[in-house]
């Protein structure tokens, strides 16, 4: 299983544009992030103030929430790959604004609006890159993509407290601001060398409050999608609770403002460790069990950090924390992907990120009031336990998510089990099956119904569960009854294998249940498995039957 995993790594890192995209995300999150820790270092030395802190963090996600919308139908409305460019060079240029007012600086209140500018100009990415994904890498290996994404995010945040605490041991915060202006200039240029065109169906005649809509339409009709957003603004907004926290208890722990830095260090470690494994988790078949738990991994530690007297103890709990925060970072973005319209994904991303955002603002706003009024205990007790016991309201969704799940996979098992009794994929591998069988379509067809008719483009293959089906062909000018087909059988392969029209038309004798296989899906499975011979033998029998004695090629 491992083994597997580690495939579907390779697998989706084998893809050009997935490879320019991860560099660029690389790029421009490990700056951010070291600029982050500088600022919130400058901005706490100059007033010895959590509240401007949250003022400064809370400016950008209210803004992040405000023009997420907007940010969205931008993803949907213009080209991906080229909204990625036009955004990172316009976050260039404020950027390096940014640095200009640091470096003399400026009133904080200047800074706050300058950062909002900037969370605007950086909106899109989010949006475009996430509907991008899907586009780039196949459906099996997109929860590897996740995870390498999940993977790279933890370890920035790793690695750019690191280049921030670096950076203030220069003492002069303007290299930190710099460093992330740089940042933008290089992932615009990995962004333009991107391959993929992809845009959903949003349009310029429309109104953008219109079309966004759209998206939150298409989030709120899809339960599982809908059910794992709450989840999502649940860890979000504990982390964000967290996080306004984490420079008062470095002070208590007597780690200040490299304290501080280790304590976000470490939480992303955690994230680094559970990015390995969190794609396997995404097969298990009990998803509830597993978010809930990652719940209470990530959010228990934060109330017992406080009692754990040094750095370096708050940090092992800060990493067990990070485990439980990317295993539900990983299932729930994954599930939207795949559960979301392609066409109106990026609006859908974007109503996520406001959701995420807003449950951040709130939870920060609450932690600063908490720790105003009650201390850093009280605080972190209120968000280490109280999360988790919001999240036992869900449960009862989660669950039923499951059962859902279940069913889908008992259907999925009948359908391997079929297509394991066919000659056709004697040589096709588990993997192949499973795909197969979740790209099939079932239909119940009546007595009567022409499936296929000679002469038309083949374009599927049918598999036949239960009931007969009839096969007639026109030879020279007479019509030739073939052998009936009785379950399990399949028909529909000759024009696919061949390429060519259909040899032969196929009715159903009775009320039958069939799977139908579109060509393409077929084709790609016999590409990666051995065609069994006695496949090729039926194949060639039936190719007999419905040729003329002096014809070379199917009818």
């Amino acid at each position: 299983m491992a083994e597997t995993g580690r495939a579907r790594y390779r697998a989706a890192l084998r893809v050009r544009d997935l490879r320019l995209l991860v560099f660029a995300f690389l790029t421009d999150q490990a700056a951010t992030w070291s600029y982050s820790v500088v600022l919130v270092v400058y901005v706490y030395d100059r007033t010895g103030s959590t509240g401007w802190i949250t003022a400064l963090a809370a400016s950008r996600w209210i803004a992040g929430m405000l023009v997420s919308g907007y940010a969205g139908v931008l993803a949907d409305r213009y080209d991906r790959s080229r909204l990625l460019v036009a955004s990172a060079a316009a976050s260039a240029v404020v950027a390096l604004g940014m640095a200009g007012l640091v470096a003399v600086d400026a009133p904080l209140l200047v800074l706050a609006a300058v950062s909002i500018l900037l969370t605007v100009a950086a909106s899109p990415t989010r949006a475009a890159s996430g509907a991008l994904v899907p586009e780039i890498v196949t459906e099996r290996d997109l929860v590897a993509a996740n995870g390498i994404f999940a993977f790279l995010e933890s370890l920035i945040v790793v690695v750019g407290p690191g280049i921030g605490g670096l950076l203030l041991l220069t003492g002069d915060p303007v290299y930190g601001v710099l460093l992330n202006a740089a940042s933008y200039i290089v992932s615009g240029a990995v962004y333009a060398r991107l391959r993929v065109r992809s845009r959903g169906s949003a349009t310029r005649g429309e109104s953008f409050l219109a079309q966004w809509r759209t998206g939150i339409r298409a989030l709120a009709g899809q339960r599982i999608a809908l059910v794992l957003t709450m989840f999502l603004v649940l860890d979000s907004a504990a982390i964000g609770g967290a996080t306004i926290l984490n420079a008062p208890l470095s002070a208590h722990l007597g780690g200040g403002s490299t304290g501080y830095s280790v304590l976000i260090a470490a939480n992303a470690l955690g994230g680094v460790v559970a990015a390995g494994f969190a794609g396997r988790l995404a097969r298990s078949p009990g998803i509830a069990k597993i978010i809930m738990a990652s719940i209470v991994l990530e959010c228990v530690p934060f109330f017992v950090c406080v009692y754990a007297h040094v750095v370096v103890a708050a940090a092992a709990l800060q990493v067990v924390s990070g485990v439980g925060m990317v295993i539900v970072d990983v299932l729930g973005f994954t599930a939207l992907q795949r559960e979301l319209p392609r066409d109106v994904l990026g609006r859908a991303l974007s109503t996520v990120d406001a959701l995420l955002l807003g449950g951040t603002v709130l939870a920060s706003l609450l932690a600063t009031a908490l720790y105003s009024a009650f201390g850093l205990a009280w605080s972190l007790g209120i968000i280490g336990l109280g999360a988790p016991a919001l999240a036992l309201l869900g449960l009862p969704a989660l669950r039923a998510i499951d059962r859902d799940a279940a069913a889908a996979r008992d259907r999925l098992q009948s359908r391997i089990a079929l297509l394991e009794r066919l000659d056709l994929f004697a040589g096709a591998g588990p993997g192949t099956l499973e795909q197969l069988a979740g790209l099939a379509v079932p239909q119940r067809v009546p007595a009567g119904t022409t499936i296929i008719a000679q002469g038309e483009v083949a374009d599927a293959l049918w598999v036949l569960a239960d009931g007969e089906l009839e096969i007639s062909a026109v030879v020279a000018g007479a019509r030739r009854t073939l052998p009936v087909v009785a379950a399990p059988g399949y028909v529909g392969e000759l024009g696919l294998l061949h390429s060519a029209p259909r040899s032969a038309t196929v009715t159903t004798a009775v009320d039958s249940e069939l799977l139908r296989i579109a060509g393409a899906d077929f084709l790609a499975a016999l590409e990666t498995a051995q065609t069994s011979t006695s496949m090729l033998s039926l194949a060639g029998e039936r190719l007999r039957r419905t040729r003329a004695p002096a014809a070379t090629a199917p009818a």
